[in-house]
């Protein structure tokens, strides 16, 4: 099921308030119908409620316009062509229109916040610690507490299980015993996680409770063994997104506890009760690094041009933004900034901005006159080099009034939420074809010409602005701190673009939710498909019986409207070239 006939479909039930790309038109301007795709066919047709809703419901996980500044140009050409004569600093400082040049001076006002200790600030203090902080990994509706599931984080392999006091558990995903995989164990019904290679069990804790192989008269002793325990990670629970601690240390659990998960203040504040509240929440494992995920979430300019006929016009919307900043950066902080296209006039009293929190979190958030607002909550949790797993959803407050936001509606609609998973990567699979291959392009960049993506990036215009600073806090903060166990090579790119598309690894098989509407989906299709091949062969026995016919017929289009719909389960194909 093309992009363009998604596009179509959402034209075909009237306007739908263009909430994502706020950076290209006004908040609640519906998309202009002049570049339709070509019409869906009649079998499509019968999902196109469901599916504008469900695109609405969920995919908005981006925001944006783009820039089209180029000023400075002669002299931008020139230091290209001594870049590489001259340090990452000197090119930098001269690459960067005014507003974005960053000096090498500690007090320097872009790099530093006058509301933060100076200690904190990017260019000294204390750096962050990726091992020291929360990450929202799974949302516990799309999994099965009758089973383990493998999750990563940081390239260290973990396990996610249910014990027998309904708490999420998660630990590093060995078996102490000999080193196999507990996410290939089994819950047993006494609540315990059972590797499934020897019988040893665990209980929440960690602690091994039973070991079949140990004599009688020894079992005790052995359990009592300080080694006799898995390395279990501390846990949360917030919002039905289960959060993992980075470390299993000695002092992680009192760590933790003096550390809050990002959640949306909005959620916990008693002023917001009854108006604050979240969409769908869904995870999705993609095939790209947290780097160009967050370059991507922080650069307003580019859903203009890549989400054509889903929420933009690749044509018309391209614009230059403003960008000014609310929050200057910080290592502990992150950065927040406000954003406004100048090329489309805005609702007065609109305000767009972005919230980078260390380590995986963007808040785009639109806020209105009368205290409503809409957010896109945004975590790309850095699970091994070269991918990451998003996990995300939607957040609506109603104004003091109970004014809605635009797309109120549609956010609160009763949909499946199975359906809001299934239709996510037609609008994600827009980016993903980029991002998955500009990680690898960069690599290669750096590894042939020794130069860091500061010299590789020629950025003329102010709309970078956010992603050269996120850049810029990952540098200063000495990247990602991976486990060094795992290859960091990116330079190799999937061999197959198709694998970019494979819905299926990526989240269905990942999803609880998703397993149980696929099997059903199957059945309604096999079921729709003999009935329609026994009512035609009875139809045409003995002479054509009409009626019979027609059934068989009707039956025909809903048992292709089934297959696309099976399908998606499986593959999203994109091609931005047949994104007319």
């Amino acid at each position: 099921m093309s992009v363009a006939a998604v596009g179509t479909w959402a034209r075909s039930l009237g306007p739908v308030p263009s909430l994502a790309c706020s950076s290209c038109r006004a908040p609640g301007e519906f998309a202009k119908p002049e570049k339709l795709a070509k019409a869906a066919p009649a079998s499509d047709r019968r999902f196109s409620a469901a599916v504008t809703v469900g695109i609405s419901a969920f995919f908005f996980l981006r925001h944006g316009g783009r820039g089209g500044n180029t000023g400075r140009r002669g002299r931008l050409s020139a230091l290209q062509s001594e870049s590489g004569r001259r340090s990452e600093s000197e090119v930098i400082a001269e690459v960067l229109p005014p507003e974005l040049e960053l000096s090498s001076d500690v007090g320097s006002s872009e790099l530093s916040s006058e509301s933060e200790p100076s200690a904190d600030s990017l260019r000294g203090g204390e750096t962050f610690n990726w091992h020291k902080a929360w990450y929202p990994m799974a949302v516990v509706a799309d999994l099965d507490p009758k089973r383990p599931s493998k999750l990563e984080l940081l390239g260290e392999d973990l396990v996610a299980w249910r014990d027998g006091e309904g708490q999420w558990r998660v630990f590093e995903d060995r078996c102490l015993h000999r080193n196999v995989p507990l996410s290939e164990g089994r819950v047993e019904s006494d609540g315990t996680l059972m590797c499934s290679y020897h019988g040893w069990r665990f209980d929440g804790t960690g602690r091994v409770t039973a070991i079949p192989q140990a004599k009688e008269g020894d079992l005790h002793r052995l359990l009592d063994n300080p080694r006799a325990c898995a390395a279990a990670r501390p846990t949360q629970l917030k919002n039905g997104v289960l959060w993992v601690w980075g470390e299993s240390s000695a002092d992680s659990e009192l760590e933790s506890a003096l550390v809050e998960p990002n959640c949306p203040e909005e959620l916990s504040d008693p002023a917001l009760e009854g108006r604050a509240a979240c969409a769908v929440w869904s995870h999705r494992d993609m095939p790209y690094g947290w780097e160009v995920a967050f370059e991507n979430v922080t650069d307003p300019a580019h859903v203009a041009v890549t989400h054509h006929n889903i929420v933009s016009d690749r044509y018309k919307d391209p614009c230059p933004i403003e960008i000014d900043w609310v929050r200057k950066p910080s290592n502990m902080g992150g950065f927040k900034f406000q954003y406004k296209p100048l090329k489309k006039k805005t609702e007065d009293g609109v305000v767009t901005t972005m919230d980078f929190r260390p380590p995986c979190q963007m808040h785009i958030k639109s806020s209105y006159p009368s205290g409503a607002s809409l957010t896109l909550l945004i975590n790309y949790v850095p699970t091994k080099p070269g991918w990451s797993r998003l996990v995300g959803s939607t957040m609506t407050v109603l104004g003091e009034k109970g004014e809605k936001p635009p797309g109120f509606a549609l956010y609160s609609a009763p949909i499946p939420r199975w359906l809001v998973h299934l239709l996510g990567p037609a609008f994600l699979h827009q980016d993903q074809v980029f991002l998955h291959f500009q990680q690898s392009i960069l690599q290669k960049e750096t590894l042939k010409t020794g130069k860091s993506w500061k010299q590789s990036y020629w950025i003329p215009t102010a709309v970078d602005k956010g992603t050269v600073m996120l850049r810029n806090w990952l540098d200063r903060n000495g990247g990602i701190s991976w486990n060094p166990a795992v290859s960091q090579d990116l330079s190799s790119a999937l061999p197959d673009k198709r694998s970019l598309f494979d819905t299926y690894h990526f989240h269905t098989e990942k999803c609880a939710t998703c397993q149980k509407a696929l099997k059903r989906v199957s059945r309604i299709h096999g079921a729709l498909k003999y009935s329609a091949i026994i009512l035609a062969s009875a139809g045409v026995s003995g002479g054509p019986c009409w009626p019979l016919l027609a059934a068989a017929a009707v039956l025909g289009l809903g048992t292709g409207a089934a297959s696309k719909l099976k399908g998606m389960f499986h593959e999203v194909p994109f091609h931005h070239q047949d994104n007319n």
